[in-house]
């Protein structure tokens, strides 16, 4: 790897870094809540679709579940 493409690849992961800390925090929290329980809605066989069926995994629904239960805990006093 080239220096120029080395520092195009570190502007780029510094531009990311400001576009991240521009982000207030309960917007981070709730779009990483909406992705686990829709994860969790498609794991419980919920999803649109002919395949909902097949897609259907109660043990991962489970997992993404106990983890937007701890989500929602930790960022309930804010």
């Amino acid at each position: 790897m080239s220096t120029e493409d080395s520092n195009s690849m570190q502007q780029a992961v510094d531009q990311q870094v400001r576009d991240i800390a521009e982000v207030p925090a309960v917007e981070i929290i709730t779009t990483a809540a909406v992705h686990l329980m829709s994860a969790a809605a498609v794991k419980c066989g919920l999803a649109e679709g002919k395949d909902a069926a097949e897609l259907k995994d109660l043990d991962e629904a489970r997992k993404l579940i106990t983890a937007l239960a701890g989500l929602v805990t930790a960022g309930a006093p804010e």
